[in-house]
């Protein structure tokens, strides 16, 4: 479950994605230090320097993607092709950070105490076309881990497994 823990990165990609300015990314990056801190990786759990500044780099490196990717074969070959490039240019960012942004949206960002979609426009972003069990049980997983629970319309707490269809709106709240 260490991959589910909040990274440096993990919130450098929110940060880029929301479009939030440095003032607004250093409130949260404290915040969710003093508030959050069990779900941030061990490494940052009693630095909050070593948190911010990580940050703070992945940041710069969101800002600039292209250029510095695509100057890496230089900055490779000086090195004598030691460098991992796996570990300098950055393309993943799973459906993890949905669930890790999902999160930091309703306890910091947001203005309403919830988030609502449906349940086909998140498959549909990740690429699920069926509500397979893997899926549900991986669904569930996350849900648990980040304390989010799921409720139909008029606030009827639901189990995305017995949702009758795809289509229906689902709201999305940190307990």
């Amino acid at each position: 479950m260490e991959e589910l823990l909040y990274t440096a990165l993990d919130v450098a990609c929110i940060v880029d994605n929301i479009g939030l300015s440095t003032q607004e990314m250093m409130k949260l990056s404290h915040r969710m230090h003093v508030e959050d801190n069990l779900f941030l990786s061990k490494e940052y759990r009693n630095n909050y320097r070593k948190w911010l500044l990580d940050i703070l780099y992945w940041s710069d490196y969101m800002q600039d993607k292209i250029l510095l990717d695509a100057e890496f074969p230089s900055i490779q070959a000086i090195s004598d092709g030691h460098l991992d490039v796996e570990a300098l240019t950055r393309d993943d960012f799973n459906i993890d950070l949905f669930f890790k942004k999902l999160r930091i949206q309703i306890l910091y960002l947001g203005k309403n105490d919830y988030v609502r979609m449906k349940l086909r426009t998140l498959m549909a972003a990740y690429g699920f076309k069926r509500r397979s069990k893997e899926f549900v049980y991986f669904l569930q997983c996350r849900l648990a881990f980040y304390h989010i629970q799921t409720a139909l319309r008029g606030n009827e707490i639901c189990n995305v497994e017995d949702m009758e269809s795809l289509d229906d709106m689902i709201t999305f709240r940190v307990i």
